[in-house]
């Protein structure tokens, strides 16, 4: 890395850097801010429709332009029928800012810019569109200097960091900032109805399996659901299981993290599961040609749906939270993903001190997913190993997660996937009973949904489907 022998001299590069423009100020458009509040001044229709438009009053250059909005939001947030260009100026006079502002004259001179509102909502996506440029010209120059001062020790974290500033940027509009508990007031009561009528959509994502979806509602965005077990109990396969039905029956988008499968071996089970066919099968011959005709056709059949799913995987091994959250920002950019789905925890890395044990690391990890949920505003499924002690109990239970006590403080979900493992090794069972404990569950009650696992094509039902399908 270069090293500069003084300030002076680092500070000229920068300068000479295309990103630093002295002489030109950020893209912005005076005549479209005023004529904005003009009309907002003159008109309810077009104030009722730039409060729904403007998530920001930085979506104006001019602090000027700025302090007149945030009066006008004031006064409309307080139901005030009579918005005009003197009780604006009130307000202002109010705040003690009338006079920077340019007084009573310069909001008249905005009242007499505008002739027509009819471009009204075209003005706020341009203005908005400036207000991004002028983000993304703070967010590169921000850039540059973190390079700048940078040892080559930290660039998985400033990587994280590029991601996450530039994926602020493109989702400027929703980005969260302080509410009023009424602003949700609506959104509460209506979930509320969506509960009472086991609307599953409605409050989240089906799983695909009712008896699961009776008790959590389905997966919401936001949430951060844990599926722990013991090895070889079938976490992956459920992991499987719900992609399969949530890209396919509701065509959504999942970024699925294998960090012990490839993505060949994952796309094969899938493939199987759909199409209701054991790989041993096909390996070990076990059918005749008519037989292996009929099979064959439900192999494509599955695949040409396979094709259609939006199911993205990507099986890097020994994943870091930095980089799960970088590929995660930039699949939610680009295919806009509506779960990510991560198999499992305790493969995954972060950046701790020399001092720092495995506890810590999964602490970190932990945390860093369930903010990972929160800003990519989707539910994130994470399976997780229980440790040995588990197999020493009838059932396992929150202290069995496995090297940390932070999964169970950060899920918003905890639930385990429990079955006699050595009922597999007897093969002429078709099926074998399993259960999926939820331990806790944040935002609703916990109890057991029964299920029905079929290992030869690694497929969970609900017992109640016909078995005679499988």
């Amino acid at each position: 890395m270069t090293h500069y022998s003084n300030s002076e001299n680092k500070n000229k590069s920068r300068k000479n850097d295309f990103f630093f423009r002295d002489d030109q100020p950020p893209p912005h458009d005076i005549k479209l801010e005023k004529a904005l509040l003009g009309a907002i001044l003159l008109e309810e229709d077009s104030r009722n429709l730039a409060m729904d438009k403007i998530s920001s009053p930085n979506i104006f250059y001019y602090p000027s332009h700025q302090r007149i909005f945030i009066a006008i939001r004031k006064l409309f947030e307080a139901g005030d029928s009579g918005i005009d260009l003197f009780s604006v100026a009130n307000q202002l006079k109010s705040e003690k800012v009338l006079s920077n502002i340019g007084g009573e004259e310069y909001l008249l001179e905005l009242q007499n810019v505008i002739a027509t509102s009819a471009n009204l909502e075209k003005w706020c996506e341009i203005l908005n569109d400036y207000a991004t440029l002028r983000k993304m010209i703070s967010v590169c120059a921000t850039t540059i200097n973190k390079c700048y001062d940078a040892d080559t020790e930290n660039i998985a974290n400033i990587l994280g960091d590029i991601e996450s500033s530039i994926f602020e940027v493109r989702n400027v509009d929703r980005k969260i900032g302080t509410t009023k508990v009424s602003d949700h007031i609506l959104g509460a009561v209506k979930h509320l109805e969506s509960l009472h009528s086991k609307d599953i959509e409605a409050t989240g994502i089906s799983t695909g399996l009712p008896n699961l979806d009776n008790i959590i509602v389905g997966l919401r965005k936001q949430e951060m659901i844990v599926i722990a077990a013991r090895p070889s109990i079938g976490k992956t396969s459920l992991a499987l299981n719900l992609a399969s039905h949530i890209a396919l029956d509701k065509g959504k988008g999942i970024a699925f993290f294998s960090l012990e499968m490839s993505a060949e071996q994952l796309t094969r089970r899938l493939l199987c599961s759909l199409a209701k066919i054991s790989e041993k099968d096909f390996y070990e011959k076990r059918f005749d040609e008519q037989e292996f005709g009929r099979r064959w056709s439900d192999v494509t059949k599955a695949a040409n749906q396979l094709k259609q799913a939006e199911i993205y995987i990507d099986p890097t091994p020994s994943l870091s939270i930095n980089e799960l959250k970088a590929k995660a920002l930039r699949l939610k950019s680009k295919h806009n993903i509506d779960i990510v789905i991560i198999d499992y925890l305790q493969l995954m890395q972060a950046d701790i001190g020399r001092n720092d044990n495995r506890q810590v690391e999964v602490a970190k990890i932990s945390v860093g997913i369930k903010a990972l949920a929160k800003e990519l505003d989707v539910p994130v499924v994470v399976l997780a190993q229980l440790n040995r002690q588990a197999e020493q109990q009838d059932r396992p239970k929150l202290s069995h997660l496995r090297e940390s006590g932070a999964i169970e403080q950060d899920a918003d979900i905890v639930m385990f996937l429990h079955r006699e493992r050595d009922t597999q090794k007897d093969t002429s069972q078709e099926s074998i009973e399993a259960e999926l404990i939820i331990e806790k569950n944040r935002n609703g009650q916990t109890g057991i949904a029964k299920l029905l696992f079929f290992p030869k094509i690694t497929t969970f039902v609900c017992p109640a489907r016909d078995k005679g399908a499988y």
